[in-house]
């Protein structure tokens, strides 16, 4: 059944929505994969605000152009084009990394990526997913600006309990 003109402009509006509030987008090849295996993906990605469609590759390059992203992707993309829209960028490229290794060999392949309006190859994605979270940075980022403060509190109070040491030694003398 064929899809009307004004069905046709209501997926448009909805797919330049979803474009325009993602931070970060990861091309995939489906071909092959079970509906079963896709549900389990969606449902992962659901819990960190991320989701996966199925889109049409004239109707994604053209809300690209609509969004004001000027990259014609129709030579990299596939003709069974799934995306990730993800809001954190590195969980999106992880978790499809993971699911596409596990997949069965040939069924679910990782294409690229779109990020900050640049394409990202297949390795440039893969490299994305092995970055630490934003969480594990934003504490890594805590822990380093901590360390000076920590080992300056220890140095100073190691100077009062040396001098309590020494009083104390001294008063068990007298």
């Amino acid at each position: 059944m064929a899809l009307t003109k004004s069905r046709k402009r209501e997926m448009l509006q909805e797919l330049q929505d979803t474009i325009s509030s993602a931070q970060g987008m990861v091309f995939t090849d489906f071909q092959g994969s079970s509906v079963s295996a896709l549900q389990g993906l969606r449902t992962q990605l659901r819990a960190e605000s991320a989701s996966y469609k199925v889109v049409k590759k004239t109707l994604f390059n053209k809300a690209l152009q609509n969004t004001g992203v000027n990259l014609s992707l129709s030579d990299q993309l596939p003709g069974n084009l799934g995306v990730v829209f993800a809001n954190d960028p590195v969980f999106g490229a992880k978790v499809i990394s993971d699911f596409a290794k596990s997949a069965p060999k040939g069924t679910f392949t990782l294409v690229g990526g779109l990020l900050d309006g640049q394409y990202l190859v297949a390795e440039q994605v893969n490299t994305l997913a092995k970055l630490p979270s934003k969480e594990q940075l934003q504490a890594q980022l805590v822990g380093t600006l901590a360390a000076p403060m920590t080992q300056f509190l220890q140095v100073t109070s190691g100077v009062a309990r040396g001098l309590v040491t020494v009083l104390s030694a001294y008063r068990d003398i007298k």
